[in-house]
């Protein structure tokens, strides 16, 4: 089977005009920097086939893309065939490009009218995700082979109540972890789902055989100052909590959506419980964090109201336009820990913000290399997804952070390579004539 190269996206920070979710409603109270709004966003809803032209140019062989559920279902149980319609002319453009789908169900926004219920510490919220789920499976689920049921859940539990930079964005630790549950169930009945309902396949993937998983941000976690017994203990805390607790939920381990002190513990789901509740473990990875006990920078990242800081860089690093440090030695890294849980990997993302395209191509060349090295190692390594295909609306940061292979000029729409896209361009050529 063929190495998947791809780039991936999101629909709300891509397609413009997503009015029925929350990000959308959180965006007009004046909460994204500049007091900017998503809008258009890159007008992708409009240029989806020119993007995915651009796509296929580079010499991509897949494409990772999310549904907006909030298009499918804006009101509480009403449907909108004619949005379905449009994601279903999208996997017939990707398949006349030959770019194999990966399709994420939930890339952090949800309806409006579920936000307003409280969101995903709502006891239905898993019922109301697998109703979705059904939709999409009966619209588009025999042409699908790969599955994301949801992108980086414990971002998005950490980013709403605690981390305050989602909506609602409210302090709140207990609903870290009721958050996370009922993600957990959410995927558990996606899982289920997707294996039980789509049983007849058509299109040019009608063999691949259907993977259902996630896609996990994943830190390198380091204590700021090696001897520091605090920041020791809370660096090897953050990586169970952060980095281990989704992947041991998926595969049927005992669930730690919690930290002593921080984060109260909940229930433990029973239906993931003892089985695997995943096909692949799809990788998000970006960066190093340097944690802190007693954060020494007033402008530092703080991840809860207490005396611990982040910082994600050291001085004279090199360092995104998000002060990001280029550190690849992580990716290695994280790929070794998750190849420990026996199951196929995807980089699902991996990118750097480099407004003028300056560092793009050394982070390519040494995260590619990390990637080469550990099919050479004989991981089961499957596929590699850069974040982003274009710029984007990028979440609290607006549009300032810089992602694409594809620069966006926002007043005109108009795309442009960057000089760094075709370093991955020849790096993928390179790699599909070697095999």
């Amino acid at each position: 089977m063929k190495f998947l190269w791809g780039a991936a996206t999101s629909s709300h920070q891509i397609e413009g005009g997503n009015r029925h979710n929350d990000w959308w409603e959180w965006e007009s109270q004046g909460n994204i920097e500049g007091g900017v709004r998503s809008g258009l966003a890159a007008d992708h809803w409009n240029r989806f086939r020119e993007d995915l032209r651009l796509a296929s140019e580079l010499g991509l062989n897949s494409y990772r893309f999310s549904i907006e559920w909030s298009r499918i279902e804006p009101e509480e149980g009403k449907w909108d065939d004619e949005a379905m319609s449009w994601y279903q002319e999208l996997v017939t453009e990707c398949e006349r490009l030959g770019l194999l789908p990966m399709l994420t169900l939930h890339h952090f926004t949800s309806p409006q009218w579920l936000a307003d219920k409280g969101g995903f510490t709502h006891p239905n919220s898993p019922k109301y995700f697998a109703r979705f789920t059904e939709r999409v499976i009966e619209k588009l689920g025999t042409r699908i082979p790969l599955w994301c049921t949801l992108n980086e859940p414990m971002v998005l539990a950490v980013g709403s109540y605690m981390g305050k930079f989602m909506p609602p964005a409210k302090y709140h630790p207990r609903n870290v972890s009721l958050a996370s549950e009922n993600l957990l169930k959410a995927h558990v009945l996606a899982y289920d789902l997707i294996h039980s309902k789509i049983r007849d396949r058509s299109g040019p993937w009608k063999d691949h055989p259907i993977r259902v998983g996630i896609a996990h941000n994943m830190l390198d976690f380091k204590p700021d100052r090696s001897w520091h017994p605090l920041e020791l203990l809370l660096s090897q805390i953050f990586r169970r909590f952060y980095n281990r607790s989704w992947l041991d939920a998926i595969v049927g381990r005992k669930q730690h959506f919690g930290v002593r002190g921080l984060v109260p513990y909940g229930a433990q789901v029973k239906e993931a419980l003892g089985r695997r509740t995943a096909d692949f473990i799809g990788i998000n990875y970006y960066t190093k964090a340097y944690i802190q006990w007693g954060p020494r920078d007033a402008a530092q990242e703080r991840p809860a109201e207490l005396p611990i800081g982040v910082q994600f860089a050291r001085r004279k690093e090199k360092v995104s336009d998000l002060g990001w440090a280029l550190h690849p030695q992580g990716l290695d890294q994280m790929i070794r820990f998750v190849s420990g849980y026996e199951l196929p990997i995807y980089i699902t993302e991996n990118g750097i913000a480099d407004r003028e395209d300056k560092l793009r191509a050394e982070y390519l060349e040494a995260h590619l290399g990390v990637v080469q090295q550990a099919r050479k190692n004989g991981v089961d390594l499957r596929g590699y997804y850069y974040w982003s295909l274009m710029d984007n609306f990028e979440w609290i940061k607006g549009f300032g952070p810089r992602f694409g292979l594809y620069h966006v000029n926002y007043e005109t729409f108009e795309r442009t390579a960057t000089l760094s896209s075709q370093v991955y361009k020849k790096f993928i050529a390179d790699d599909l004539q070697e095999s």
